[in-house]
C-alpha cells in the first residue's frame, strides 16, 4: 500500500525525483487488476531494488542491524544473515570520526 500525503507549496510547478519502484507501484494503482501485466524485473533492477530496501532500512535504523529496533527485524531476516548479504552486495560499516 502506498502512503499519500497532502503538500502544500507556493508557486506553479512542483516536482519529485521518486524511485522507480513507487513509480511502478503508482502506476499500477491506476489499472485494474484485470487489466495488469506483471512487470518483470532484470536481474540488476532486481539487486538495485534489493539494495535500495537494505539501505533504506538501515538509514530508519541509523545503522542499527541487531536487536529488536535493528534492520534485521524490520526486515524479518536473521540478523546474521542480513549482515552477510550487507557485505555480499557491498556496503560498507560507517567509520566512527572520533
Amino acid at each position: 500500500m502506498i502512503e499519500r500525503a497532502v503538500i502544500v507549496g507556493k508557486g506553479d510547478k512542483l516536482s519529485f525525483d521518486l524511485p522507480n519502484a513507487i513509480m511502478n507501484a503508482t502506476a499500477a494503482e491506476d489499472n485494474p487488476p484485470e487489466n495488469r501485466v506483471p512487470r518483470i524485473l532484470t536481474d540488476g533492477e532486481l539487486r538495485q531494488l534489493e539494495k535500495d530496501n537494505l539501505a533504506a532500512a538501515l538509514a530508519q535504523t541509523d545503522g542499527k542491524i541487531y536487536g529488536p529496533d535493528g534492520a534485521a527485524s524490520l526486515l524479518g531476516l536473521n540478523p546474521t544473515t542480513l549482515a552477510s548479504r550487507l557485505k555480499k552486495l557491498g556496503f560498507k560499516r560507517p567509520r566512527d570520526d572520533a
